[in-house]
């Protein structure tokens, strides 16, 4: 079965963070996307759990920069190829999601998602995300 490659517009407040993330990384990403007033990737997120999969520096980015939507690429964790690096737990999907319905974010970069096929690019005006 194909990917299903349509974006969501979703507004960031309804996206559930499960790590944390580098500071220098965050950073970077908002000075580039400011540069490019360009949002070029997805956020891609679990869509039954609404768990961040892939994405937590664009999605303080968005935080940072108050946008009302960011492009999402709602998945199911069943057509995600998912594996831990936490150096102390073997971390599933359904943790990952339990510890982003709680509130809880591990370390940066705990957990990998390899998607079936590349994801799509967006390149959506950062003006058309701040309303």
């Amino acid at each position: 079965m194909p990917l299903d490659k349509t974006l969501s517009f979703l507004c960031p407040n309804t996206l559930k963070p499960n790590e944390e993330i580098i500071p220098e990384r965050a950073v970077w990403l908002l000075e580039k996307i400011q540069a490019e007033q360009l949002w070029r990737v997805p956020i891609t997120v679990d869509s039954r759990s609404m768990s961040i999969m892939d994405g937590h520096h664009r999605y303080t980015v968005a935080m940072q920069l108050g946008l009302k939507k960011v492009p999402c690429l709602l998945l199911p964790y069943e057509e995600v190829e998912f594996w831990s690096t936490h150096p102390d737990l073997e971390l599933t999907p359904q943790m990952v999601v339990e510890f982003a319905n709680a509130g809880v974010r591990l370390p940066p970069k705990s957990t990998r998602h390899q998607f079936k096929t590349p994801l799509p690019d967006c390149n959506v005006s950062l003006k058309l995300l701040r309303y």
